[in-house]
């Protein structure tokens, strides 16, 4: 274990977030997200036995820059607006500091985005719609 890392990231996790580079997507997805027929070949994939997907992103927006170049450096599905998770993401970002737009994508959409993604993490959350596209950004001098 390392100082200072939240105990929900993994040596995996880790690896991901600094292997990563600008413009890529990673997705925190819910503990009912498909990703075995989602994620297409070579996508690294994750599993976390956290319950709070909100958490982990709060987390992760600690060491992750947001992509600036786009409008919405997050990205959910519609559902995340029906089940709150929408509004919690907002004041997540609003906590971290981040003016950040979160973009909303009808389901299918989204899973098509995802599989494109260069990791995802599947957490054991059960929030409906509480799937989250992050986009990284660069970091500046």
């Amino acid at each position: 274990m390392l100082m200072h890392i939240p105990r929900s990231f993994t040596p995996e996790l880790l690896a991901l977030l600094a292997a990563m580079g600008h413009g890529e997507e990673l997705l925190l997805g819910d503990g009912n997200f498909p990703f075995l027929s989602t994620g297409g070949p070579g996508v690294k994939g994750i599993q976390l036995p956290t319950r709070d997907i909100g958490g982990l992103l709060e987390d992760i927006l600690y060491f992750f820059p947001l992509d600036e170049t786009v409008e919405a450096p997050l990205t959910v599905m519609e559902s995340a607006k029906e089940s709150g998770a929408y509004q919690r993401y907002r004041e997540i970002l609003s906590r971290s500091g981040l003016k950040a737009s979160i973009g909303v994508m009808e389901r299918f959409a989204f899973y098509g985005r995802a599989a494109k993604a260069a990791g995802i993490v599947i957490s054991a959350d059960t929030t409906r719609g509480g799937n989250v596209l992050l986009k990284k950004g660069v970091i500046r001098d």
